[in-house]
């Protein structure tokens, strides 16, 4: 089963189950995770979402519309092909938030209609949880795409923020 793994991460051009990893939650090579998690807790404690309806649907697939746009384009500036490979990753990226996402709601509805009420509120929370975390994910990769588009670094953004979270902790 690992060498399966192995073999299906290698064909989409991640080397590792770590590049893998990185690729679908980029917040873990900034270290800005951790603040990332307790926000997108803290969202679903305030904001008692069930589900998107259809306004907050677009917003996410706006959000990952733009990061396929931004990435394309920031590999052309990069001077990288856009190969059929890179793009079947955003497609197999896209196919597991969307599993993530439509799996908690379903469990959640699913508990909620046999009467589990504290089971329904697990996999409610998670589902909100789950849609806050990816749309933030994606964002910081939107960002990342952004800053090699303007000719810096593709850290650069992601450091301005950290910086200004950083000077308002003193």
């Amino acid at each position: 089963m690992k060498l399966f793994a192995e073999r299906l991460l290698k064909t989409y051009d991640w080397h590792s189950a770590e590049s893998f990893f990185h690729s679908l939650a980029p917040s873990f090579k900034y270290n800005v995770h951790i603040g990332l998690l307790i926000g997108s807790a803290v969202w679903v404690d305030v904001d008692k979402v069930f589900g998107l309806d259809n306004v907050g649907f677009v917003g996410l697939v706006a959000v990952f519309i733009m990061e396929l746009v931004t990435g394309i384009s920031a590999a052309i500036v990069r001077k990288e092909s856009i190969s059929s490979v890179k793009l079947s990753r955003f497609g197999l990226k896209l196919a597991c938030y969307l599993v993530l996402i439509g799996a908690s709601y379903g469990l959640s509805k699913s508990f909620e209609a046999h009467k589990k009420t504290v089971a329904a509120w697990a996999f409610d929370w998670l589902n909100v949880f789950l849609i806050v975390q990816i749309a933030l994910e994606n964002i910081i990769s939107i960002l990342e795409n952004l800053a090699v588009i303007s000719g810096k670094d593709k850290t650069a953004w992601i450091n301005k923020i950290q910086n200004v979270f950083k000077s308002t902790e003193g």
